[in-house]
């Protein structure tokens, strides 16, 4: 029997959910909800979906089994655990919450839940961000490294819904809403570091209130240090990612990966070298990737659909999904506090700050 599907948000990304789902088999996408009657009759005549509702309490009383949630970010801790609580399974859009308190509460929802739940992160299935994942065992202990993207957003952006760009709604910027992504690709390929230091500002978007470019280090317990560098001020330039370890340095230009292997360990030639001004040789090789494999966000609602079925654990989890918040944070809690935060992030005072820039005793912008 077809998994009885219901979307909720239709007027965005629920859009590509139902296109991921339509004709899928084992799904039926059984019923959606949306609180605007004229958008959501248009969604549900589109998609052929027979149960329509604008009240998401009676939504989850139906018959659905599986809830997409595609709301704007302020609901999204509110619905998941609403949803886990009615027994529902639950795939929630990024980012999982607004703050890493609403994240702790979804994934202990999650833990006593009959369904089971996960966030959507399309990005790890990115066939660069594979095959560095592959060649990460080969790097040794971390050193350094370094992240830069950027995210192009106009002010006209910002425009298409009084949430966005807004400390309530959106619960900040380029790092909650585009660059969480990213966060996310550092979690999976480095996991969490020690602590962070950050600055973030709003140096082109006056119409907003939150942070438009962030630039951080994260630092492990061994003390090597990562530079990271976003913006959604900024265009033309290729994502990049370096990370060097003791044994190989890997860098990702665009689409394109490659290792650099030493052909004796840093720390062992910086110990051991008589050497003045010597280093160690390093063979480069360019990385094969299967761009075949599937990566997209649809290919990523799917496989949690496909996870149901088989009875297999999501791709990734509330508990997962929550890391990047940690990052994301930290930053913003960094750059208003002048100082380090280490991970896992004082929840108190995130939430304190939070709050007072909801209520507009703190800003970026003087």
């Amino acid at each position: 029997m077809a998994l009885k599907w219901g979307i909720v948000g239709v007027s965005g990304i629920g859009v590509s959910h139902a296109k991921a789902l339509q004709g899928f088999e084992g799904v039926e996408l059984y019923a959606a909800c949306d609180i605007v009657p004229e958008i959501l009759e248009k969604f549900c005549e589109q998609f052929n979906i027979l149960h329509k509702f604008t009240d998401y309490e009676e939504f989850l009383r139906s018959e659905v089994e599986v809830v997409s949630i595609c709301t704007p970010h302020f609901l999204h801790a509110e619905q998941a655990i609403a949803s886990l609580e009615a027994g529902k399974n639950v795939l929630c859009e990024k980012p999982l919450a607004i703050s890493v308190s609403e994240a702790d509460a979804m994934v202990e929802a999650a833990q006593k839940a009959k369904g089971k739940a996960g966030v959507v992160f399309q990005f790890r299935l990115y066939p660069p961000v594979q095959a560095i994942k592959k060649l990460m065992p080969e790097i040794g202990e971390l050193l350094r490294g370094f992240y830069q993207c950027h995210h192009f957003r106009t002010n006209t952006y910002y425009r298409q819904g009084k949430w966005r760009g807004t400390w309530w709604g959106e619960g900040g910027g380029v790092l909650i809403n585009q660059a969480i992504h990213d966060l996310d690709i550092l979690v999976f390929l480095l996991g969490l570091p020690k602590q962070v230091i950050a600055r973030v500002n709003n140096l082109g978007h006056e119409g907003i209130e939150v942070e438009d470019i962030a630039t951080a280090v994260f630092e492990w317990d061994n003390g090597a240090q990562f530079v990271v560098h976003i913006s959604s001020v900024v265009s033309g330039l290729p994502t990049r990612f370096e990370v060097t370890g003791d044994n190989a340095t890997i860098v990702m230009e665009g689409e394109n990966v490659k290792i650099g292997r030493y052909d004796i360990s840093l720390r062992q030639f910086l110990s051991e070298s008589q050497e003045v001004w010597g280093s160690p040789k390093v063979s480069w090789e360019d990385v094969s990737i299967d761009k075949s494999m599937p990566h997209s966000h649809e290919d990523s609602v799917r496989l949690f659909a496909k996870s149901l079925m088989e009875g297999e654990s999501p791709p990734v989890s509330f508990a997962e999904g929550a890391k990047s918040l940690e990052l994301m944070n930290s930053m913003i809690l960094s750059h208003f506090c002048g100082s380090p935060v280490s991970i896992p992030v004082d929840r108190k005072a995130y939430n304190d700050l939070l709050a007072e820039l909801k209520e507009g005793k703190r800003r970026l912008r003087k």
